[in-house]
């Protein structure tokens, strides 16, 4: 293959990840909303699935992360433990999963610059 297929190549690989952490920002604001409901309404069935779609979010930015590092080289992220439903049984439940889940947050902001950074050095390389 070519130098300029390849550089074809990557430059849609990257740009495929950029698109999935846009739909993961979707998984976000879901896991966001859930949260903020879980924690008005102080029933099990709601922080039940508060924390489903947390864990959604998580593994969305897991796998994101796996093929960025695939194709990149570079740190590597590090994702805090699974969140587990009794957790909202803590005194500061509520804070840890919020704390939790903007943990995720700030590691795909960090996955977006990675990325962003990446497609720059591209355009200047050209």
């Amino acid at each position: 293959m070519s130098e300029r297929s390849q550089q074809v190549l990557l430059r849609e690989m990257i740009l495929d990840l950029h698109y999935r952490l846009r739909l993961a920002d979707d998984l976000f604001c879901n896991a966001a909303e859930s949260l903020v409901s879980a924690a008005a309404l102080e029933n099990w069935n709601s922080r039940s699935e508060a924390v489903r779609k947390i864990r959604e979010y998580s593994l969305a930015l897991r796998i994101i992360h796996q093929d960025q590092c695939r194709i990149m080289e570079g740190k590597h992220a590090v994702f805090p433990a699974e969140l587990e439903e009794w957790t909202f049984d803590l005194p500061d439940g509520e804070t840890k999963a919020q704390l939790h889940l903007e943990r995720l947050h700030a590691i795909a902001e960090g996955l977006e610059l990675v990325l962003n950074r990446e497609l720059l050095k591209m355009e200047v390389a050209k």
